[in-house]
């Protein structure tokens, strides 16, 4: 039997006003980087109507506004980062986008389009930024969201929580890059979590809450300590009557 202290349950236990600055560095170094199968929705603005009507109609491109959407589904068609980390543009043909940042892809189709229209502007979104959150949580389960910047404590905050049985101190998060599954533990009751890489999620991340080993309630809510002791007056009881 074990019992459950304050430290053990209470997330980022450890926490200062110090931390601040420590949180503000972590924030500004995240990069989301595209990835191989990566679904992005494209939009071209610009200064030149004609021309923009001319692009954005080809292909799926996106009018600046709305994203072009599937007829028997209604999912936002966008362009699939292929097993070559390219993705074909309309006029353009194939471009590098595995590798690139968001903003950088931005960027270098901005460069791209002027060549089509006048003063372009280019918005990239990703379309399937998911990740699944899965153990000793209320709601397991996927998770679709529309920024790239999703923490784990905001994809614990969609999953319900952790359960009373969860392993706040040793959380599992599996990670795919070039290829390999990388595997992290992090520690939701340090303030050292702000530090860690795997603070802020990445598409297809999966997150596993591990349960305690002592746990001191049962799935049921029942003490355990009372089950042992009822255990053991049923135990006493027998060899009473066995004597007898």
């Amino acid at each position: 039997m074990s019992c459950t202290t304050t430290k053990q349950v209470t997330y980022l236990y450890d926490l200062k006003d110090s931390t601040a600055g420590s949180l503000n560095k972590a924030q500004n170094a995240f990069e989301n980087l595209i990835q191989k199968n990566d679904q992005l929705w494209i939009t071209v603005g610009g200064s030149n109507p004609l021309d923009l009507m001319a692009l954005n109609s080809a292909n799926g491109l996106g009018s600046g506004v709305n994203a072009t959407l599937a007829p028997s589904t209604g999912a936002a068609i966008g362009f699939l980062v292929e097993a070559d980390g390219k993705i074909k543009i309309p006029y353009i043909g194939k471009v590098q986008a595995e590798g690139l940042t968001r903003l950088q892809l931005e960027n270098t189709l901005t460069e791209l389009f002027k060549d089509y229209t006048k003063n372009p502007v280019v918005n990239v979104r990703f379309l399937n930024y998911s990740f699944s959150v899965l153990g000793e949580v209320k709601n397991s389960g996927r998770f679709n969201m529309v920024t790239e910047r999703a923490t784990i404590l905001e994809a614990i905050t969609m999953a319900g929580d952790l359960t009373d049985l969860g392993k706040r101190e040793n959380v599992l998060v599996v990670r795919e890059v070039n290829g390999e599954r990388n595997f992290a533990r992090v520690n939701l009751l340090s303030k050292d979590l702000f530090k860690s890489p795997y603070y802020y999620l990445k598409t297809n991340d999966i997150v596993y809450v591990e349960p305690v080993k002592a746990k001191f309630i049962n799935r049921t809510g029942v003490p355990q300590y009372l089950s042992i002791v009822a255990v053991g007056l049923s135990l006493l009881i027998t060899i009473i009557n066995l004597r007898k």
